[in-house]
């Protein structure tokens, strides 16, 4: 049986904001997040019509040893600036010891360096207390502001995987990026 994934203790934070379980009253802001139309071409829609439905995927997940799903969330109120998400390699799938991490941030939020500072502290986090032994991000080759976060938290790119992600129904390409637990930048937090 897979061992659930805990929820970083204490919170992971960064200059003006804090990773915290992702909640039901945060649906209708993550829902509205994916659905911008600067955002939506780059991520799937939310996987569930409520947030209660929500909560109960993701942590019936987090339980089974599969994902972590986290809000960026505003330091000071704990409101909703945005998601980070960890999906785990599973023994089912062959591989262990390898995470993925995906991220959306509010349109209101973008151009603060909460998703590079998100991605560098969860990264962090996952090598030292979760022992992963790689990281990656795949992103859609053209989206540059994604690129730029990886970049920024110390991601190398790798190459770019044809047709290998499912998008709202579409197959894309994916430049991939990785990180690894010896590198400098995995281990800022």
């Amino acid at each position: 049986m897979a061992r659930t994934v805990p929820f970083p203790s204490p919170p992971l934070a960064g200059t003006g904001f804090v990773l915290r379980p992702l909640s039901e009253s945060d649906y209708e802001a993550a829902r509205a997040s994916r659905e911008h139309p600067e955002t939506a071409e780059w991520v799937n829609a939310l996987p569930e019509a409520d947030g209660e439905r929500l909560i109960r995927l993701v942590e019936s997940r987090r339980r089974a040893g599969r994902l972590l799903h986290l809000a960026i969330a505003d330091d000071e109120n704990g409101s909703y600036l945005g998601e980070i998400l960890l999906f785990l390699r599973t023994p089912e799938a062959g591989e262990t010891g390898i995470g993925e991490i995906a991220f959306v941030v509010a349109p209101a939020a973008r151009g603060r360096g909460f998703a590079s500072a998100a991605v560098t502290a969860l990264s962090g986090w996952a090598f030292s207390e979760l022992k992963l032994q790689r990281l990656q991000l795949s992103i859609r080759p053209d989206n540059v502001a994604s690129r730029r976060v990886a970049e920024r938290a110390g991601y190398a790119y790798e190459g770019t995987l044809r047709s290998s992600k499912l998008i709202r129904g579409s197959r894309i390409d994916a430049a991939v990026y990785s990180l690894l637990p010896d590198q400098p930048s995995s281990r800022l937090t």
